[in-house]
């Protein structure tokens, strides 16, 4: 079994696309980062359903709450 899946997300500043190896086997977390075109903050939360192995993965722009 797979247990690994593809998202695809957009950055919520300059809409870029961005991909996501998500693994399965992770808990829920919140994960921050630099968009790789705009280079500005970026929140990831990510909720995975250990029954059906589905995930949510979701964005935030919370650079200004950052620093």
């Amino acid at each position: 079994m797979n247990n690994y899946t593809n998202q695809n997300i957009q950055c919520p500043n300059c809409q870029h696309a961005i991909n996501m190896l998500i693994d399965h086997k992770q808990s829920n977390k919140t994960v921050y980062d630099d968009c790789p075109s705009c280079h500005r903050a970026i929140e990831f939360t990510m909720e995975i359903n250990p029954q059906n192995q589905s995930v949510n993965l979701t964005t935030n722009n919370e650079e200004d709450g950052l620093f």
